[in-house]
Protein backbone atom coordinates (compact mmCIF):
# COMPACT_ATOMS: atom_id res chain seq x y z
CA UNK A 1 0.00 0.00 0.00
CA UNK A 2 1.18 3.47 -0.76
CA UNK A 3 -0.40 6.24 1.11
CA UNK A 4 -0.37 10.24 -0.93
CA UNK A 5 -1.16 12.72 2.16
CA UNK A 6 -2.46 15.67 0.43
CA UNK A 7 -1.84 19.37 2.20
CA UNK A 8 -3.17 22.59 0.55
CA UNK A 9 -1.15 25.75 1.23
CA UNK A 10 -4.36 28.14 1.30
CA UNK A 11 -6.14 26.04 4.00
CA UNK A 12 -3.10 25.67 6.27
CA UNK A 13 -2.01 29.59 6.31
CA UNK A 14 -0.07 30.47 9.07
CA UNK A 15 -0.33 26.82 10.46
CA UNK A 16 1.75 25.25 7.18
CA UNK A 17 5.35 24.96 8.71
CA UNK A 18 3.73 22.63 11.58
CA UNK A 19 1.60 21.04 9.53
CA UNK A 20 4.12 19.85 7.09
CA UNK A 21 6.14 18.93 10.15
CA UNK A 22 3.24 16.83 11.72
CA UNK A 23 2.73 15.16 8.39
CA UNK A 24 6.43 14.35 8.39
CA UNK A 25 6.17 12.72 11.02
CA UNK A 26 3.16 11.13 11.11
CA UNK A 27 4.49 9.34 8.07
CA UNK A 28 7.86 8.13 8.91
CA UNK A 29 5.83 6.19 12.12
CA UNK A 30 3.62 4.19 9.67
CA UNK A 31 4.88 1.29 8.36
CA UNK A 32 3.51 1.97 5.00
CA UNK A 33 4.96 4.00 1.68
CA UNK A 34 4.16 7.38 1.64
CA UNK A 35 4.71 10.63 -0.65
CA UNK A 36 3.78 14.16 0.59
CA UNK A 37 2.15 16.65 -1.48
CA UNK A 38 1.96 20.63 -1.05
CA UNK A 39 -0.57 22.05 -2.88
CA UNK A 40 -0.76 25.63 -4.02
CA UNK A 41 -2.74 28.42 -5.65
CA UNK A 42 -1.21 31.21 -4.23
CA UNK A 43 2.08 31.53 -6.22
CA UNK A 44 4.04 32.56 -3.25
CA UNK A 45 7.39 31.92 -3.94
CA UNK A 46 8.77 30.45 -0.09
CA UNK A 47 6.47 27.54 -0.70
CA UNK A 48 8.39 25.78 -2.95
CA UNK A 49 11.48 25.58 -0.70
CA UNK A 50 9.28 25.12 2.29
CA UNK A 51 7.73 21.97 0.30
CA UNK A 52 11.51 20.75 -0.27
CA UNK A 53 12.18 21.26 3.81
CA UNK A 54 9.50 19.14 4.82
CA UNK A 55 10.30 16.76 1.87
CA UNK A 56 6.87 17.35 0.13
CA UNK A 57 6.44 17.58 -3.72
CA UNK A 58 5.23 20.87 -4.84
CA UNK A 59 2.47 21.15 -6.79
CA UNK A 60 1.41 25.18 -8.05
CA UNK A 61 -2.09 24.98 -9.62
CA UNK A 62 -4.42 27.69 -11.05
CA UNK A 63 -6.34 29.67 -8.65
CA UNK A 64 -9.25 28.12 -7.28
CA UNK A 65 -11.74 26.34 -4.84
CA UNK A 66 -10.36 23.70 -2.42
CA UNK A 67 -12.18 20.92 -4.51
CA UNK A 68 -10.34 22.32 -7.61
CA UNK A 69 -7.12 22.43 -6.02
CA UNK A 70 -7.18 18.87 -4.22
CA UNK A 71 -8.56 17.11 -8.14
CA UNK A 72 -4.68 19.22 -8.99
CA UNK A 73 -3.14 17.41 -6.57
CA UNK A 74 -4.60 13.88 -7.28
CA UNK A 75 -3.97 13.63 -10.84
CA UNK A 76 0.08 14.12 -9.59
CA UNK A 77 -0.40 11.94 -6.88
CA UNK A 78 0.78 8.00 -7.02
CA UNK A 79 -0.70 6.55 -3.80
CA UNK A 80 -3.44 4.02 -3.32
CA UNK A 81 -4.83 5.29 -0.54
CA UNK A 82 -5.36 9.28 -0.20
CA UNK A 83 -5.04 10.77 2.63
CA UNK A 84 -6.23 14.21 3.28
CA UNK A 85 -5.82 15.49 6.80
CA UNK A 86 -7.42 18.61 8.36
CA UNK A 87 -5.41 20.46 11.45
CA UNK A 88 -2.82 17.29 11.58
CA UNK A 89 -0.64 19.22 14.72
CA UNK A 90 -3.75 18.67 16.82
CA UNK A 91 -4.34 15.02 15.70
CA UNK A 92 -3.00 12.02 18.17
CA UNK A 93 -0.36 10.28 18.24
CA UNK A 94 -0.30 7.28 15.44
CA UNK A 95 -3.41 9.07 13.56
CA UNK A 96 -2.01 7.88 9.95
CA UNK A 97 -1.46 4.21 11.15
CA UNK A 98 -4.80 4.06 12.61
CA UNK A 99 -6.67 5.43 9.55
CA UNK A 100 -4.83 3.04 7.22
CA UNK A 101 -5.09 0.01 9.12
CA UNK A 102 -9.39 0.34 8.60
CA UNK A 103 -8.20 0.59 4.45
CA UNK A 104 -5.34 -2.53 5.03
CA UNK A 105 -8.40 -5.25 5.61
CA UNK A 106 -10.11 -4.08 3.36
CA UNK A 107 -13.18 -4.36 4.99
CA UNK A 108 -13.43 -0.35 4.47
CA UNK A 109 -12.94 1.52 1.24
CA UNK A 110 -13.09 5.25 3.82
CA UNK A 111 -12.19 6.48 7.36
CA UNK A 112 -12.67 9.86 8.82
CA UNK A 113 -11.56 11.11 11.81
CA UNK A 114 -12.90 13.77 13.47
CA UNK A 115 -13.21 15.67 16.67
CA UNK A 116 -15.33 13.85 19.68
CA UNK A 117 -19.00 15.72 19.75
CA UNK A 118 -21.36 15.21 22.18
CA UNK A 119 -24.19 13.01 21.43
CA UNK A 120 -26.95 15.56 21.19
CA UNK A 121 -24.45 17.40 18.41
CA UNK A 122 -23.94 14.00 16.45
CA UNK A 123 -27.77 12.95 16.74
CA UNK A 124 -28.58 16.59 15.27
CA UNK A 125 -26.16 16.72 12.92
CA UNK A 126 -27.18 13.25 11.43
CA UNK A 127 -30.82 14.32 11.55
CA UNK A 128 -29.93 17.37 9.68
CA UNK A 129 -27.67 15.24 7.31
CA UNK A 130 -24.60 17.40 7.69
CA UNK A 131 -21.47 15.63 7.22
CA UNK A 132 -18.21 15.99 10.07
CA UNK A 133 -15.16 16.65 8.32
CA UNK A 134 -12.01 15.65 9.30
CA UNK A 135 -9.63 13.64 8.27
CA UNK A 136 -10.13 11.61 5.40
CA UNK A 137 -8.58 8.25 4.42
CA UNK A 138 -9.82 7.29 1.31
CA UNK A 139 -9.41 4.15 -1.75
CA UNK A 140 -8.19 6.27 -4.28
CA UNK A 141 -10.36 3.51 -6.78
CA UNK A 142 -13.32 5.37 -4.70
CA UNK A 143 -11.79 9.14 -5.82
CA UNK A 144 -11.59 7.77 -9.33
CA UNK A 145 -15.44 5.81 -9.25
CA UNK A 146 -16.87 9.38 -8.00
CA UNK A 147 -14.95 11.68 -9.63
CA UNK A 148 -12.91 13.11 -6.88
CA UNK A 149 -13.63 16.31 -5.45
CA UNK A 150 -16.32 19.20 -6.41
CA UNK A 151 -14.51 21.64 -8.31
CA UNK A 152 -16.71 24.75 -7.55
CA UNK A 153 -16.45 23.58 -3.52
CA UNK A 154 -14.56 25.35 -1.27
CA UNK A 155 -14.91 25.07 2.17
CA UNK A 156 -17.44 22.46 1.91
CA UNK A 157 -15.35 20.27 -0.47
CA UNK A 158 -14.58 17.39 2.06
CA UNK A 159 -18.17 17.56 3.28
CA UNK A 160 -19.55 16.66 0.02
CA UNK A 161 -16.98 13.84 -0.84
CA UNK A 162 -17.76 11.98 2.35
CA UNK A 163 -21.57 12.72 1.72
CA UNK A 164 -21.12 11.39 -1.81
CA UNK A 165 -18.89 8.48 -1.04
CA UNK A 166 -21.89 7.28 1.37
CA UNK A 167 -24.32 7.67 -1.33
CA UNK A 168 -22.48 5.26 -3.08
CA UNK A 169 -22.54 3.17 -0.53
CA UNK A 170 -18.90 3.04 0.19
CA UNK A 171 -17.94 1.45 3.43
CA UNK A 172 -16.71 4.22 5.86
CA UNK A 173 -16.00 4.30 9.46
CA UNK A 174 -15.76 7.34 11.27
CA UNK A 175 -13.36 7.73 14.32
CA UNK A 176 -14.06 10.46 16.81
CA UNK A 177 -10.21 10.98 18.42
Amino acid sequence: MFISLVMDARTSGARLPRQLDALRQAARQCPHRSELLLVDDTSDPRLPVMASRHGARFTDCEPGPLGSRLNAALSLAQGTVMVFPMAPERLPAGWLSELVEGLADQTLEAVVLTRPLPQALRLLNHLLGHQQAGTLAVERSWLERIGGFDTTLDEHALPDLIARLHACHARIHTLAK
